[in-house]
């Protein structure tokens, strides 16, 4: 940010965001970039170039745990921080964390390496994991380059020797001891060291077996004496062992004495071990001049890493505050939704809507001590220093956090005696450097503003700086408890009232902020609710009547009523939200049973045509039986009639039984009109319960009424007339009935039938004529005299086409003289 102190960011509490981020971090690149901007290596030298400014003096541009090195000043630079914020969180979402692991501070160990130094193993294994590292990170954003572009395009940037890491890995052992295949002069070396050891050892062991010399010795065994392997000899039988004498006990009664028939070979061990140690000294120095030349790439590779990681960092610091990603301009606006203090718990803090800049200019909050006044306005100047670094905002989606070259914020108590301030003193030299600096790329946080002086000089005070402050087109965030500045909204447009609520029934915050109306002080409330003696508060109760205190008790009067509305707003979601819940419970009910019932119908359905059409199967089974039965002799015929007149009743039977039985229905009634009553009535008691009436109503109002076999007396009111029973639906079915045995005279299979249909309509007619040559099929009649009359001719017509069409008949004329005339149609049926 170009204008930002020290100050500013601690009095916001910058630092305690920072120290969140930084418990994100993966790296040590990028926690040393959170860091103290002053920081100092092991060396001695300052990170990042030499530190200006007294880290401790006020307003100092020099902060420690602030970032302020990381701080974006353009536009542009804060949109991309942002994106790789909302890429990372994408990455993140989709459950795969980055391989951030096995980076190390390779600062000094590359220092030392480009000044020509030789590094130890572990730095060397430091340079060779992080390498290996480096490279899988690339891979990793490579494969997410679909929803992570812009990280991917800087880890595309990254170039680093791999065939260094490898050849480390091939030198040194995991614990860091210089392998024997390091060099061919390194293995011949130490097997010479191994062979001289095993012969010095194997000479020393004749030593402790030698009677002569075990008896000089303190203990049985020998050991190692700068560099050089002694035996244990006791101080008074030094003579007795001749060498060179390299230690002695702490006690002086021990000496380690180098035999002289050892000391050649372990001169030679020494010269072996020497050899041994400048062969490991040139691996080591070959390695690190190895490390020196991709030293400046390695570096380049840490600090884009660094800028990957903190991206994450962000990504998860942003899941933690449930942030969003803001939308930022120039135009000097804030707008939030539910925005909340990003250091307070998420299921603590109270989220408020506030917005300023674009409509007006200056937000003026008001309301009771301890409401939440301040913490509102540091959410919003934290709003501001985060977009900075890249950081999401913990409101809704679709907030707005524009762009400020200058926060000036005055925010406690400013009091320091060195100085000869008072509160007021310092808090006016504050005002006064924030009204210089002020410009239209400025947000000014101003907390109680113009306090501790005389009250109506303070307001005056007060005003005339917000003023000022307006005109340099500044944006401004004032809390105050002055009537005169919550009174600005009502005469200038470029001021804003906002106040915190207060519930007055519990006389305790409710951290919520209410844009477009002042607040009142509520001090009385505050001060009971602290424990302030009941006389004082009576007494500071009888004082507001005054006319000067009356704007105090509408404000809170008014705070009162919107506490109740929003109460009952609440309560209305609530009630509505519940109903809203049982209607769909319902209409889900409501579909599952609907379609509980369309699948019992479809089922019954299907189950009655697959019946019907195993009927008709039958049917067309039993006609085609009396069909053949018909050919035979007559005593055939009749049994076969039988036995299909049976197969038909039990298919009747059977489909009654499959039909879907009717629900019964109650039985209709209505009231009595006692002026018409007759004993002997039906009518129906309380739960459909039928009975018979045997007695008018007496004095009393009650009638006597027969159920069954007992009679009961009860009220004429809860007697109803039962109406007559509806008819009974006709229903559709199909009987059949054995035929009386023919007379003597009639004609019998193979003779003539007759049909009279005069006197009928069309339709009923040729119903009939329909059953008669059934019937003849039946019976195997060969012809059929059909009388209809002459009359319209109409019926003639119709009886005529319809046995033209009938596949029973094949073929038919007019009726002779003799058998009636043109009122008689003769049929011949097919046999």
């Amino acid at each position: 940010m170009q204008s930002i102190t020290q100050k500013t960011l601690e009095s916001l509490e910058w630092q305690r965001v920072v120290a969140m981020l930084t418990r994100y971090c993966r790296t040590p690149q990028a926690r040393l970039r959170l860091g103290p901007a002053d920081l100092v290596t092991d060396e001695g030298d300052t990170a990042g170039g030499t530190a200006t400014g007294n880290p401790g003096a006020e307003g100092s541009e020099v902060g420690e745990g602030l970032a302020r090195g990381e701080f974006e000043a353009s536009l542009a630079g804060v949109r991309e921080r942002l994106t790789e914020t909302s890429e990372a969180r994408a990455v993140l979402e989709a459950g795969t964390p980055p391989p951030l692991h096995g980076i190390a501070d390779l600062r000094r160990a590359l220092r030392r390496a480009a000044m020509g130094g030789v590094l130890s193993s572990d730095q060397l294994l430091d340079a060779a994991r992080t390498l290996a590292a480096t490279t899988t990170i690339v891979r990793f954003l490579r494969g997410q380059k679909e929803i992570a572009a812009r990280l991917n395009g800087l880890a595309e940037t990254i170039s680093v020797d791999r065939e260094v890491a490898d050849q480390i890995d091939r030198c040194l052992e995991p614990s860091g001891e210089v392998r024997d295949s390091a060099s061919p002069l390194l293995r011949d070396a130490r097997r010479l060291t191994s062979d001289l050891g095993a012969q010095l050892q194997k000479r020393l062991g004749r030593y402790l077996n030698d009677d002569e010399v075990s008896g000089a010795l303190s203990d049985s065994y020998f050991t190692v004496r700068n560099d050089r392997y002694v035996l244990p000899v006791r101080a008074d039988a030094r003579g007795k062992v001749r060498g060179i004498v390299h230690d002695a006990s702490r006690s002086g009664t021990t000496l380690f004495v180098e035999p002289e028939a050892v000391v050649e070979l372990n001169n030679r061990l020494k010269q072996a071990e020497l050899d041994v140690a400048r062969e490991v000294e040139r691996v080591l120095r070959e390695l690190s001049e190895a490390v020196a030349r991709v030293g400046p790439g390695l570096s380049a590779a840490l600090e884009t890493i660094s800028s990957i990681d903190l991206a994450f960092a962000r990504a998860h610091l942003a899941e933690a505050m449930d942030a969003s990603e803001p939308v930022v301009e120039r135009g000097g606006c804030f707008r939030f939704e539910d925005l909340r203090h990003p250091l307070l718990p998420r299921d603590e803090a109270v989220p408020n809507d506030i917005a300023l800049g674009e409509h007006h200019s200056v937000l003026v909050i008001s309301g009771p001590n301890g409401g939440g006044k301040t913490v509102a306005m540091k959410a919003v100047g934290l709003a501001a220093v985060m977009i900075r670094l890249g950081l999401h905002v913990p409101a809704k989606e679709g907030a707005r956090v524009d762009l400020f070259d200058r926060l000036l914020v005055e925010l406690g108590d400013g009091q320091d005696i060195s100085e000869s301030l008072s509160t007021f003193s310092a808090h006016m030299v504050n005002l006064a450097q924030v009204v210089d600096a002020a410009g239209p790329d400025t947000l000014a946080l101003l907390d109680e503003v113009g306090v501790g002086t005389d009250p109506s000089e303070g307001a005056a005070l007060a005003q005339a700086i917000l003023e000022a402050l307006a005109d340099r087109d500044a944006r401004v965030m004032a809390t105050t408890h002055y009537n005169l500045l919550k009174e600005m909204a009502e005469v200038d447009e470029r001021f804003c009232n906002a106040s915190v609520e207060f519930d007055p029934e519990t006389l305790a915050p409710t951290f919520r902020l209410h844009s477009g109306t002042a607040g009142a002080s509520s001090a009385t409330a505050v001060a009971a609710r602290m424990g302030m003696p009941g006389e004082v508060l009576e007494r500071a109760n009888a004082l507001l009547e005054r006319e000067d205190r009356r704007l105090d008790r509408m404000l809170s009067e008014l705070a009162n009523s919107r506490a109740m509305l929003e109460r009952e707003k609440q309560e209305a979601s609530r009630l509505r939200a519940e109903g809203e819940s049982a209607r769909r419970e319902y209409q889900h009910k409501l579909q599952r049973l609907q379609e509980r019932r369309d699948k019992l119908f479809e089922d019954m359905r299907s189950d009655l045509d697959e019946r019907f059409k195993d009927a008709h199967a039958q049917v067309a089974a039993v006609i085609r039986g009396l069909q053949r039965a018909g050919e035979g002799s007559s005593r055939d015929a009749a049994r076969g009639a039988a036995h299909a007149r049976e197969r038909l009743l039990n298919l009747e039977a059977r489909a009654q039984e499959a039909a879907p039985k009717p629900e019964p229905e109650a039985a209709p009634s209505h009231a009595i009109d006692w002026r018409k009553a007759k004993p002997g009535m039906p009518v129906l008691l309380p739960g459909d319960r039928e009975g018979v009436l045997k007695s008018l109503p007496d004095r009393r109002g009650r009638v006597s009424v027969q159920v069954a076999s007992a009679k009961l007396d009860i009220e004429a009111s809860k007697v109803r007339e039962r109406a007559k029973s509806r008819a009974k639906e006709s229903e559709t079915r199909v009987s059949f009935e054995r035929e009386s045995k023919p007379a003597d005279d009639a004609v019998i299979a193979g003779g003539t039938r007759e049909c009279d249909l005069r006197g009928r309509r069309v339709d009923e007619a040729l119903d009939e004529l329909a059953r008669v040559l059934d019937a003849g099929l039946r019976d195997g009649d060969e012809i059929l005299h059909v009388i209809h009359g002459i009359g319209t001719g109409a019926l003639r017509a119709a009886v005529r086409e319809h046995l033209h069409a009938s596949p029973h008949v094949v073929s038919h004329r007019a009726g002779e003289r003799g058998e009636g005339g043109d009122g008689v149609t003769i049929a011949e049926l097919r046999r």
